[in-house]
């Protein structure tokens, strides 16, 4: 049986994923990602799961035009995406698979993964990789989803709204964005890869939407998540958008929301 991916975007509906969740979950934090790069001695830097290339702008912003930069993403429709919108940013695109990268040893700097650990089947392998491809004394940061129960709008939207509708299945695919939140399985990733000075933080942000419908558009309507309730019962989707948009627009508001996310921006040095 072919394993269900509720996370895996392609053609139009990464599209969708870019237009509706990029502004409002992978923004905030690409901002800040950015933000912590220190660019002293750093000549190149690869950006693993750079999916459309939401984070990859801020980070190219970042660095001084000379260091080489090149996003990776196993995805190719979600880097024609990136390429298109950032054909004129100095930006070298290349479909990789983080378990089986194609650099040679000591390559990069810096390597920089915003919300891809997660997905990666052989975890262990990939953090392997980067360790190989990273310079002595290069570095690896990377951002990881906290727990939906500690995010109000993830809460209500897949534990409260989507998962009941999978009563008696495996729902654990559903939860696979936010399943790295432990900060001592983290950092365990990083060392037992051979990484020191390994440590994983908490960051807290404010995130909004213009609206609880462009909310329940990105994240059931125009998402894969939508697309796995109507291949159970196509006529369950719409009364639940619907009333996922009520409940939205109850806890947070009709129009110009606000909510809280949290993550854990975890860094160790090669």
């Amino acid at each position: 049986m072919e394993k269900k991916e509720a996370f895996k975007f392609s053609g139009q509906d990464a599209e969708y994923y870019d237009y509706y969740l990029g502004p409002i979950f992978f923004e905030p934090y690409g901002r800040y990602l950015a933000s912590k790069i220190d660019i002293e001695g750093v000549g190149s830097v690869l950006e693993i799961a750079s999916g459309t290339g939401r984070v990859t702008r801020h980070i190219r912003k970042a660095l001084p035009p000379f260091v080489k930069l090149i996003a990776s993403d196993i995805s190719n429709d979600m880097l024609t995406i990136a390429k298109r919108e950032l054909s004129n940013d100095n930006i070298q695109f290349m479909v990789e698979d983080a378990q089986n990268l194609s650099f040679p040893d000591n390559s990069f700097d810096l390597v920089i993964c915003q919300f891809g650990m997660m997905f990666l089947p052989d975890k262990k392998r990939g953090f392997d990789e980067i360790y190989r491809v990273l310079k002595p004394g290069g570095k690896f940061m990377f951002f990881t989803w906290d727990d939906t129960l500690n995010m109000p709008i993830f809460k209500l939207m897949i534990n409260e709204m989507i998962v009941p509708n999978f009563d008696g299945e495996d729902t654990s695919r559903f939860f696979t964005p936010f399943s790295l939140h432990n900060t001592v399985q983290l950092e365990r990733f990083l060392i037992d890869a051979g990484f020191r000075e390994a440590r994983s933080e908490r960051v807290a942000l404010t995130s909004g939407a213009p609206s609880a419908e462009n909310v329940v558009d990105g994240f059931l309507r125009k998402h894969m998540l939508g697309k796995e309730v109507a291949a159970k019962d196509a006529s369950l989707l719409e009364p639940l958008a619907q009333k996922m948009e009520r409940m939205i627009g109850l806890q947070f508001g009709t129009s110009d929301l606000t909510f809280d996310l949290s993550a854990f921006l975890t860094a160790g040095v090669k």
